[in-house]
């Protein structure tokens, strides 16, 4: 299957699974497309560490991260790029008007994340980080 296939049925599973922090929210959203387009399985790793976005937090803290910037450098063993250096299907951090960051995807010209009010596109204006899939 193809780059493009991966991202488009990866994308379709994850977005229509229920909101539920901890298995089914933006975070977990990026690790699917991790495993998805790097066969690893963080996925298993990390669902069900945190139920709330408090527990979020506190989760990112334990392992010793303050921000998703951090902890998906850590986690990828990369150096975070430019939101321009991003390609089909790259995990992105985003900055949204809340102020608060979530993780998306990379879909060409735009980036989506998930939120608990579904699908939620962005430009490369939001984007504070990226890096590359597979």
């Amino acid at each position: 299957m193809n780059r493009f296939r991966i991202v488009e049925a990866a994308l379709a599973r994850e977005l229509a699974k229920p909101y539920a922090y901890g298995s089914a929210d933006c975070f977990m959203l990026g690790c699917a497309f991790v495993d998805a387009l790097s066969g690893s399985s963080i996925v298993e790793k990390y669902c069900g560490a945190y139920r709330t976005l408090a527990g979020a937090q506190r989760a990112l803290r334990r392992r010793g991260h303050m921000s998703l910037v951090s902890f998906f450098a850590a986690e990828l063993e990369q150096e975070p790029k430019g939101g321009a250096e991003a390609r089909l299907g790259d995990l992105v951090i985003l900055r949204l008007s809340d102020g608060a960051e979530h993780v998306g995807i990379c879909l060409g010209g735009r980036f989506v994340t998930k939120t608990e009010r579904g699908r939620s596109d962005h430009g490369l204006a939001d984007v504070i980080a990226a890096f590359h899939l597979g």
